[in-house]
Order: C-alpha cells, then sequence, then structure tokens
C-alpha cells in the first residue's frame, strides 16, 4: 500500500529509537497537529463569543426553568441550539482535515505496533498495569491535546 510505505519512510527515525518512544511521539505529534490545525482554520475570537453566548442562554434557560416560565426557557433553549449549530460549522473544517490524516496514519499504527504493549507504572482502574498501543495513544492524546490547546489558546 502506498501510505504505508509513506508512512514507514515518515516515521523512520522514530521506530529507530524503540517502539515505546515511536508511540509516544507520534501520539503528542498526532494531538499536537489536530489542535495546529484547530488554530489555524477556526477563528478563535468568534468560537469564544459563540461560546460566551451559549453560556449565556444556558444559564437563562436553566432560570426560567426554575421560575417554570418553559416559553421563555424555550425561546433561550432555541437560540442556545442555533448557537450550537453555528460552533459545529466553524468547527467542521479542522476536524476533516484531522480524519483525513487519522484515516492514514491510525491504519499504518495498527500494523506497525500489533503486540506492542506498555507496562503502566500504576494499576488504572478498568485497564489494569499494561495497555495496547490504542491505549497508550489514547492515554497520551487527551492530556497533550489539553496541553497544546492551553497553549496555543485554542477554543
Amino acid at each position: 500500500m502506498f501510505f504505508e510505505s509513506q508512512m514507514n519512510i515518515i516515521f523512520a527515525p522514530l521506530i529507530a529509537g524503540g517502539m515505546f518512544f515511536a508511540l509516544t511521539a507520534i501520539s503528542v505529534l498526532m494531538s499536537s497537529i489536530t489542535t495546529v490545525f484547530y488554530r489555524i482554520f477556526v477563528d478563535q475570537s468568534s468560537m469564544k463569543e459563540v461560546r460566551k453566548n451559549m453560556e449565556t442562554y444556558r444559564e437563562a434557560a436553566n432560570k426560567y426553568q426554575k421560575e417554570n416560565d418553559i416559553a421563555k426557557m424555550n425561546e433561550n433553549v432555541s437560540k442556545m441550539m442555533e448557537l450550537n449549530k453555528k460552533y459545529f460549522s466553524l468547527s467542521t473544517k479542522p476536524l476533516l482535515f484531522s480524519l483525513i490524516i487519522f484515516a492514514v496514519v491510525f491504519p499504518w499504527m495498527g500494523k506497525e505496533f500489533i503486540g506492542v504493549t506498555v507496562n503502566l507504572p500504576i494499576s488504572v482502574p478498568f485497564i489494569g498495569n499494561n495497555v495496547g498501543w490504542f491505549g497508550w495513544y489514547f492515554l497520551l492524546a487527551v492530556p497533550s491535546s489539553v496541553i497544546m490547546r492551553k497553549l496555543l489558546d485554542v477554543q
């Protein structure tokens, strides 16, 4: 497969450092690339404004719900849903770019790291002491994505 041979060439220096190092580096790299896409392709000020307005409407809807004013509650929920559509449309473009990269890299990772397990320093509930390549990817991608989002001020 064309993409598989290209991935072998691209990631060869990382794999030369060992499977654990390669898997760690690729996991952090993938989450970083996704965050950079969001930073580049999404107007951050618009996202902040939409989120702020959604929060305002949510608070108003909760207030009216407690007051049993269903009409005003529904009006605020409706406005919140409109903003939610806008929020989703703003984030669609970087999501598509990210999905293309994941569609190429994940199958390659599945073949390259098959049978690779990482021994965790502590036992994680519902997971245990070791994880496969995808578990390790997930355990690294989530916190590294949060850190990158904070560093790049991505909404």
